[in-house]
């Protein structure tokens, strides 16, 4: 292959732009930065800086909170790769590029009269991002944004472009559709939807207790249940949302323009601005943690609504934070969060942001966390300016003991030995991996140590 030159627009050797993640927990000065406009200029790009032997990687919108994204070398930015390529209205399918956030698909997606199965409740991550590390929704008859990929296109170190699917190089997808982009750089994926489509919401405290005992029949019945227990309270904000089938027109028609303004203000002041003003008092005074906690649960009044369903699932995120997130059996969970709740009284960790609980269906993808197994999800978050790793690492303990698997962009402490014994696929994605880039040329630190490289 003829020597092909890194774009001129690219910053000097050592580059003056210093990339963080949203969370704050890691940041990176790349010596290159690409910004392709195109798949052909990514691909030209990535070649160019294989083959002066620099490592590449992939950043989208910087929610992770591990190191996964960071590239001391060539940090490729995806955001001039966005919207979609093709429509297949029968079929139910789109094809999107790599870079495009899920808000600005779900408004492509609802010109064309679809909607995604399932979501995150954050909508400003990107396809790439969130498909390469397995995030998703709630609902234990729906897979995360990885299950709900039917095709995609990598660009390998050589800078050609390969396609793979289930019937078509089934191995390297199976690896790359949760692949940690430690297999190339996505360049696009087809999702598969279903025409749009509404939800009703509805939210209600209810005792802790009873809804511990009671959970995984309540995530059994219900099409996506969640709920949020604020450490310090005796209650819980549970989260039902229920498809347009299961509920008569009158719960399903969607509120007025007054009534979403309403609602969104409810989320923006009460759930955002005032949570933030508190975790901030918090952090000046950490002794009122535990009032002003109850302060903020008293503020998470029931409501209900209806809506499309792009406007339930997702809901707005300002309070910056940081996260731990685990997998485990969904049997496990009552006893793991039991454990989770002693940890938190016995010890008087200052959690002032909620534990969150959630659910998901077993998967094929060989790296997604619920592969194999219907899955429960414990989302621990701290306010970034009280991250204390310490208390993370004193509920990792538990969550291994059940089995857990982290969520790929959050923070934890696992490695390849622990991955090895939880993964039942785990060499089989080595394998893959090494056929994809055998030179490794996108790994950073964190993707080696999570494979043992």
């Amino acid at each position: 292959m003829s020597e092909v030159s890194l774009p001129d627009a690219l910053p000097g050797e050592t580059g003056a732009t210093e990339w963080a993640t949203w969370g704050r927990t890691h940041a990176v000065t790349p010596r290159h930065v690409l910004r392709p406009s195109s798949v052909a200029e990514l691909a030209q790009g990535v070649a160019a800086a294989a083959q002066r032997g620099l490592g590449v990687r992939a950043v989208g919108s910087g929610c992770s909170f591990s190191a996964l994204p960071l590239a001391p070398e060539v940090m490729v930015e995806l955001t001039g790769l966005s919207g979609l390529t093709a429509v297949d209205a029968d079929e139910h399918r789109v094809t999107v590029l790599a870079g495009t956030t899920i808000r600005a698909l779900n408004k492509e997606l609802d010109a064309h009269g679809l909607a995604m199965t399932n979501l995150p409740d954050s909508d400003w991550q990107t396809i790439a991002g969130a498909v390469s590390t397995g995030t998703h929704g709630t609902g234990l008859a729906f897979g995360s944004l990885s299950a709900q990929v039917v095709s995609l296109t990598l660009v390998t170190a050589r800078g050609e472009l390969v396609e793979c699917s289930a019937e078509q190089r089934p191995e390297l997808f199976q690896a790359a559709r949760a692949g940690l982009g430690a297999l190339g750089i996505l360049a696009s994926v087809t999702l598969a939807c279903e025409p749009a489509f509404r939800l009703h919401a509805a939210e209600i405290r209810e005792p802790l207790g009873q809804l511990v005992d009671s959970v995984a029949a309540r995530m059994a019945g219900s099409d996506h249940f969640e709920f949020y227990w604020m450490p310090g309270t005796a209650t819980a904000q549970t989260r039902i949302l229920t498809r347009l089938h299961k509920l008569p027109d009158s719960f399903t028609r969607p509120g007025s323009p007054v009534a979403r303004t309403v609602r969104r203000l409810d989320d923006v002041l009460l759930r955002n601005t005032l949570t933030a003003g508190l975790n901030q008092l918090a952090t000046a005074l950490p002794r009122s943690t535990p009032g002003l906690n109850r302060v903020d649960a008293l503020t998470n009044s029931p409501r209900q609504y209806s809506d499309l369903s792009f406007r339930v699932f997702t809901v707005p995120r300002r309070v910056r934070f940081v996260s731990t997130e685990y997998a485990l059996p969904v049997e496990e969970l009552g006893v793991a969060f039991r454990e989770l709740q002693t940890l938190v009284e016995r010890r008087g960790y200052a959690f002032s942001l909620p534990v969150d609980v959630r659910c998901s269906a077993a998967e094929e993808a060989w790296l997604a966390p619920a592969h194999g197994r219907d899955t429960a999800w414990i989302a621990l978050r701290q306010y970034w300016r009280r991250y204390d790793p310490k208390v993370f690492a004193a509920a990792e303990e538990i969550f291994v003991d059940h089995g857990g698997r982290p969520h790929w962009g959050t923070v934890h402490t696992r490695d390849a030995g622990y991955l090895h014994a939880v993964y039942p696929r785990f060499q089989d994605f080595l394998d893959a991996r090494a056929a994809a880039d055998p030179d490794g040329v996108f790994l950073n630190d964190h993707v080696r140590e999570l494979l043992g490289l």
